[in-house]
C-alpha cells in the first residue's frame, strides 16, 4: 500500500491545487495517505483543517450508508473506506541539489522546523535527523552518500534511467507518486504561477514540470516502473510504515510565561496580583466580585492559562519601564475578564457591562482564546521589537497572513504575466474597482465584466482579454504570497521551532513571522497576542498631553457621564471619534438619538455590512414605532437590551446554546466560522444542524427564520460585547476631547493621519465647530498641527509637500533654541535650505508674515538673491492662494474647493445645504470625503457617497443605474459637479444621485 505526496498552492508558482482541491484529488486517485510536499510547511493545517471537515462529513454520510446500501441507493458510499491520512513532509534545497524530508518522529519534525527555518534566514542548515532524507535525482543521491546521510532516491518516470542505474548500484530507491498535475490545462496553469512568481511573462517562463509528471489513478501508478519494481515497492512501503509510526501533537496549549517567576508558582502569584488588582480598581471586594474571581481563576488553573496572563503583563509592564506604552486598550474576548481588569490589561469593568467570561474562556474549549492589546500606532514598532529582545530571536514571532488571490489581483497578475501594456492595467483596474466586485467572493470574471459593462467594444472583449478572465477565474482563491498579520505574536516558552517553521517577514527588518496563518497557529495550540496600533490612542495621548491638568483624573469614567459628551454623541456630530465616524455610525446615531454608554457600546456591534434590515427594525423598535413582542422566550431573556435583535457574537453563542439545544463548543464553531473565508462552503452544514437542533428543542418554525436571518448578517465580520466595550470606553475619551476642546482635537486627530476622512474634511467639520483654521507659518507652526487658544487650529509644517523633512525639523530646532525669525533674510541666514524646500514652505504660505502684499512669488525669488529685472512679480489673489494650497496641502484653508472649482468652471447654483429641503432638484460642486460601494442582492454595485462644500455636509446615494450611467465610482478627495433628489428618509436626508 503505497502512499501519495502532494503538492499544493502554497508552494508559489508552482502548485495548482488548493487543499480542497488537493485532498478530493488524492483520494479520487485512490489514496489513503497523502504527504505534504510542498516548500516549507505554509499549508499544512490549511490541508489539515480541510481534512478534518471532510472527514467529519464522511463519518455523518457513513452512518447513513448501510440504510442507503440496503435500499440499493445508487452511489451510496462505502463504509468500510478508510479515511484519508495527512502526513507531514517539505521539499527544500540543501548544498545545491533538491531534497525532501518526511519527519519520522516528533523530534525529527522539530528538526526539520529548525532547517527551514534557517535556510529562511539565509544559512545553510543541517539536514534534519529521524527524518526520510529522499533526493530527487541521482547527483543528491550520491552527495547525500559523501556526506555520511542515508537518503533515498525519489522515482518516477521522469528519473527511470537513474532509477536503474540506482537499483543496479544497490541504492535504496522509493516511488511514491508526486501528485502535481492531472491535465495539459493543469500544466498550463503551472507555468502561469511560474510567470506570476518570476514576475516574468509566459512565453519567457520555462516549466518546473513536464508531461511525465502528470498523475495518474494509484492502481495505474504501482503497475509502472519504477514503483512495479519490487525492491521499490518494498522500500516504498516500509518508508510509509516509518513516517506513519508518529502522530504530531495538535492542540495542546503552547506558551511561554514571564521572565523571573518560578513556573511552579504561576497560579499563586496570578492569584495574588489580581486581587491587589481588585482592591486598586473597586476599592474593596464584596460578593459577586469574589464569586466572579473565583470563577475565573479556578478555569484559569484548570486550562494552565496562568502563564498567558502573567506574559502579557510582563510584556506591557517591562515596556512601561521603557517610558513605553503610554495608554493601552485592552479588547477582543479578553477583556471580559476581570482577571484581565485587576491586571490593568483591559480598560471596562466586566462586571459592571455584562461581559460574559465563557466568551474567553470554557471547559470545553480546546482552541487557545487570544488577547488583543492596541497600542499608540506610532508606538507598536517600538512595542514589537521590545518583545523581541526581552524574549529572544528564536522564541518569539509574529504571525503571517495568507494572502489569496482576489478578483482584482488575479486579472492584474494574469495580464501582466501576458506582456499587457501597463495603459491596459491602468484601464483594468479602474474598472474593476470602480464595478464594486473588485474584492467579492464572486470568480465569474468574464460574466461580470460583461454584465456591468455597456461599451460594444473594449480591451475586455478582445479574445486576449477574454483568455485573460478566463485564467485569472480559476486563479481567484489560490494562496498568493505572505504578509504580517496586524499584530499577532507568539512567545514560546523554548526555540520557537520545535513547533513551527519561522522565516523573516517581508519589509519588516529584524522580525520573523511564522509559516502559518493565525488559523494554524491557534489550531496547533500556540497562544497568540495581538500587540496592534490604534491612532485614537495616539489622539488621545496627544490630547491629553497638551490639556495637561484640564483632564479630569478618571477621564474614563468622567467621559461616560459627562452629559454635553453624550449629546455630542446622540446628535451624531463624531467626525474624528474613533470607531463612531462613519456616515452609517453618525446617522444611527442621529435615527435613535442617544448618547450613553450602553447604547454606543450596541451601536458599534451593530453596523457590520449584512445587517441594513435588522438595523431598520432596531432602531424602529428603540423609537417605539415597532412594538416589540417577543417571538420566544430565548429573545426575551437574552436579547432585552437590544430589542430582540442579534448585537454581538456571544448572541449567537446564546441562540445556538437555547434555541437548537447544542453544547457552548459547537456554538462556539459556528461563531468562528462565520468570520472564516470558506463560510459559504461550511455554512449550509451549520444551519441544517441548527434547524433540526431547533427542531428537537420544538421550536416553532418562524422563530427559526427569525433567528437564522439574524446569524447570517454575521458573515464577515462581527464583535463581541468585550470589544464593542472596550472601543466605546475609547470612543468616549476622544469624544470628552471634542465636545470640550475641539481645537486640541483637531490638531491631534490631523496630526495622526488617522480616521475615516482626509484631513481637508476634518478641517470642514472644525470651521463647522467655529475653529479658525490659520495656515503654515514659520515663526508659529509646529511640525504637527496644534491648537492655538480654544477656537484657533494651525497647519503643521508637515503637511507641506515637497519639503523636506529633516530640513523643516532642523529650522524647528533652530528657532526653538535661538527664537523665532525675525525676517526672511534673518531665515536663510541662520538655515541651509535647499531651493525645493524653500520654495514649497513659501507657496504653501510659511513665509506669508514676510509679504505683506501677498506675493508669494517674490519669496521664492529672495532665496535666489532678489527679483530679477525682467520678472514681474505676480500678485496671489485668493483663488491663486486656494489652487496653491491644494496642490501643496492637500486642503484649502480661506476658500473651499467647491466653492474654487464653481467660481473657476461655472454652474452649480445649490448648496449641500440646500438638502434639507426634501424633494428638491439640486445641482452643486462638492467635495467627495467619504465613500462605500456595496453590491446589491443582485450582485448589482451602488455607492454611498458623503459630499461636503462650505455649507455643510450632505449624505448621498448612487443606485446602481446612476452608477452603471456613470461607468466610474466617485472618489474621496475629488471634487466634482453632481445632481440629484433630495429626499428624506426615516428622519435623514439624503440625496438620491443622477448620473
Amino acid at each position: 500500500m503505497s502512499f501519495a505526496l502532494g503538492i499544493s498552492d502554497f508552494s508559489a508558482g508552482e502548485g495548482i491545487y488548493p487543499a480542497e482541491l488537493l485532498i478530493a484529488f488524492a483520494e479520487r486517485l485512490g489514496y489513503t495517505h497523502l504527504a505534504a510536499w510542498d516548500t516549507g510547511l505554509h499549508g499544512f493545517p490549511t490541508l489539515r483543517d480541510e481534512l478534518a471537515w471532510r472527514l467529519e462529513n464522511r463519518l455523518e454520510v457513513a452512518a447513513r450508508a448501510p440504510a442507503l446500501i440496503a435500499a440499493g441507493v445508487p452511489g451510496a458510499p462505502d463504509p468500510e473506506l478508510p479515511p484519508l491520512r495527512l502526513l507531514i513532509g517539505s521539499r527544500f534545497m540543501w548544498k545545491g541539489r533538491p531534497y525532501g524530508a518526511l519527519p519520522c518522529s516528533r523530534a525529527g519534525y522539530a528538526a526539520l522546523n529548525k532547517l527551514l527555518t534557517e535556510q529562511a534566514h539565509g544559512q545553510e542548515g543541517a539536514l534534519p535527523a529521524d527524518c526520510a532524507i529522499l533526493a530527487e535525482d541521482l547527483p543528491g543521491l550520491e552527495l547525500l552518500l559523501q556526506e555520511g546521510v542515508y537518503g533515498l532516491l525519489l522515482g518516477s518516470a521522469r528519473n527511470a534511467v537513474a532509477c536503474a542505474k540506482a537499483l543496479a548500484a544497490r541504492l535504496p530507491v522509493v516511488a511514491p507518486q508526486v501528485l502535481r498535475f492531472r491535465t495539459p490545462e493543469g500544466l498550463d496553469l503551472h507555468r502561469l504561477k511560474r510567470a506570476i512568481h518570476t514576475q516574468s511573462t509566459v512565453p519567457r517562463t520555462e516549466a518546473l514540470w513536464d508531461p511525465r509528471d502528470a498523475a495518474v489513478p494509484k492502481r495505474e501508478w504501482e503497475s509502472r516502473f519504477p514503483a512495479a519494481e519490487p525492491a521499490v515497492a518494498r522500500a516504498t512501503e516500509a518508508l510509509r510504515e516509518r513516517v506513519c509510526g508518529w502522530d504530531l501533537s495538535w492542540g495542546s496549549w503552547v506558551s511561554a510565561g514571564p521572565l523571573g517567576i518560578d513556573p511552579g508558582a504561576f497560579d499563586a502569584v496570578l492569584a495574588q496580583r489580581v486581587r491587589t488588582g481588585v482592591i486598586e480598581r473597586f476599592g474593596a471586594f464584596n460578593g459577586p466580585l469574589e464569586s466572579r474571581l473565583a470563577h475565573e481563576l479556578d478555569l484559569i488553573h484548570e486550562k494552565g492559562f496562568a502563564a498567558y496572563f502573567l506574559l502579557v503583563e510582563d510584556l506591557v509592564k517591562a515596556l512601561k519601564h521603557k517610558g513605553l506604552p503610554t495608554r493601552i486598550c485592552g479588547r477582543g474576548s479578553g477583556a471580559a475578564s476581570l482577571v484581565s481588569y485587576a491586571l490593568h490589561l483591559s480598560n471596562v469593568d466586566p462586571v459592571a457591562t455584562n461581559l460574559m467570561f465563557e466568551r474567553f474562556l470554557t471547559k470545553e474549549r480546546v482552541d487557545p482564546p487570544d488577547m488583543d492589546i492596541d497600542f499608540a500606532w506610532d508606538e507598536r514598532d517600538e512595542v514589537i521589537a521590545a518583545v523581541f529582545e526581552r524574549y529572544g530571536k528564536d522564541r518569539v514571532a509574529m504571525v503571517a497572513n495568507h494572502v489569496f488571490f482576489k478578483p482584482r489581483s488575479a486579472l492584474r497578475a494574469v495580464a501582466m504575466a501576458h506582456g499587457r501594456p501597463d495603459a491596459e492595467l491602468k484601464s483594468m483596474a479602474k474598472r474593476i474597482e470602480g464595478w464594486g466586485w473588485a474584492d467579492a467572493e464572486r470568480k465569474d470574471l468574464p460574466a461580470l465584466m460583461k454584465r456591468t459593462s455597456d461599451r460594444k467594444s473594449s480591451a475586455a472583449e478582445t479574445e486576449v482579454w477574454q483568455r485573460i478572465q478566463l485564467q485569472a477565474t480559476r486563479l481567484v482563491g489560490h494562496f498568493h504570497q505572505l504578509s504580517v498579520h496586524p499584530g499577532g505574536t507568539v512567545v514560546t516558552p523554548g526555540p520557537l521551532w520545535e513547533h513551527a517553521a519561522f522565516q523573516p517577514a517581508p519589509a519588516k527588518t529584524g522580525v520573523s513571522i511564522t509559516q502559518w496563518d493565525k488559523d494554524g497557529v491557534e489550531a496547533y495550540g500556540l497562544v497568540k497576542i495581538d500587540l496592534l496600533g490604534n491612532r485614537s490612542l495616539a489622539v488621545i495621548r496627544d490630547a491629553y498631553e497638551v490639556l495637561g491638568d484640564k483632564v479630569p483624573k478618571d477621564p474614563g469614567t468622567h467621559s461616560r457621564n459627562d452629559p454635553e459628551t453624550q449629546a455630542l454623541l446622540a446628535r451624531g456630530d463624531s467626525i474624528g471619534v474613533f470607531y463612531v465616524e462613519s456616515p452609517a455610525t453618525r446617522q444611527l446615531q442621529q435615527r435613535v438619538g442617544k448618547g450613553d454608554f450602553e447604547t454606543l457600546v450596541i451601536h458599534s456591534s451593530l453596523i457590520r455590512p449584512a445587517a441594513y434590515h435588522w438595523v431598520d427594525r432596531y432602531v424602529k423598535r428603540v423609537r417605539g414605532e415597532e412594538a416589540y413582542t417577543p417571538s420566544h422566550p430565548v429573545f426575551a431573556n437574552l436579547l432585552s437590551e437590544s430589542f430582540g435583535v442579534l448585537i454581538y457574537q456571544e448572541d449567537v453563542i446564546k441562540v445556538g446554546v437555547e434555541l437548537a439545544g447544542w453544547s457552548h463548543f459547537e456554538a462556539d464553531q459556528l461563531r468562528k466560522l462565520l468570520g472564516k473565508p470558506d463560510c459559504a462552503r461550511k455554512l449550509p452544514k451549520f444551519e441544517a444542524r441548527f434547524r433540526e437542533g431547533c427542531a428537537g428543542m420544538g421550536v416553532p418554525a418562524a422563530v427559526v427564520e427569525e433567528a437564522w436571518d439574524m446569524i447570517r448578517t454575521f458573515r464577515g465580520y462581527s464583535f463581541c460585547k468585550p470589544h464593542s466595550a472596550s472601543y466605546a470606553q475609547v470612543s468616549f475619551e476622544s469624544a470628552w476631547v471634542k465636545t470640550h476642546h475641539p481645537a486640541v482635537f483637531f490638531a491631534s486627530v490631523i496630526s495622526n493621519q488617522g480616521g475615516f476622512y482626509p484631513a481637508i474634511a476634518y478641517l470642514g467639520d472644525a470651521r463647522r465647530h467655529r475653529l479658525t483654521v490659520r495656515g503654515p507659518d514659520a515663526n508659529r507652526s509646529l511640525w504637527k498641527f496644534s491648537a492655538e487658544g480654544e477656537q484657533g487650529l494651525r497647519v503643521g509644517l508637515m503637511q507641506v509637500k515637497g519639503a523636506r523633512k529633516e530640513e523643516v525639523e532642523a529650522l524647528l530646532s533652530e528657532r526653538d533654541a535661538n527664537g523665532p525669525f525675525a525676517s526672511l533674510e534673518d531665515l536663510l541666514s541662520r538655515m541651509d535650505l535647499s531651493i525645493t524646500t524653500v520654495e514649497a514652505l513659501a507657496s504653501a504660505g510659511a513665509f506669508d508674515l514676510w509679504a505683506p502684499d501677498g506675493d508669494r512669488t517674490r519669496l521664492v525669488w529672495t532665496r535666489l538673491g532678489g527679483v530679477p529685472p525682467n520678472v514681474r512679480p505676480r500678485p496671489t489673489d485668493l483663488f491663486d492662494r486656494a489652487d496653491l494650497e491644494l496642490d501643496l496641502l492637500s486642503l484649502t484653508l480661506e476658500l473651499h474647493p467647491a466653492a474654487l472649482y464653481r467660481v473657476r468652471k461655472g454652474g452649480g447654483p445649490d448648496r449641500a445645504a440646500d438638502a434639507q429641503k426634501p424633494g428638491r432638484r439640486l445641482r452643486f460642486w462638492a467635495l467627495v470625503v467619504a465613500e462605500k460601494t456595496v453590491l446589491t442582492e443582485k450582485g448589482e454595485p451602488m455607492q454611498f457617497v458623503t459630499l461636503e462644500d462650505e455649507t455643510g455636509l450632505c449624505e448621498c446615494v448612487a443606485f446602481p443605474d446612476t452608477f452603471r450611467q456613470r461607468r466610474r465610482p466617485y472618489r474621496v478627495a475629488e471634487v466634482l459637479p453632481v445632481q440629484g433628489l433630495a429626499t428624506r428618509q426615516d428622519g435623514l436626508t439624503v440625496v438620491e444621485l443622477q448620473a
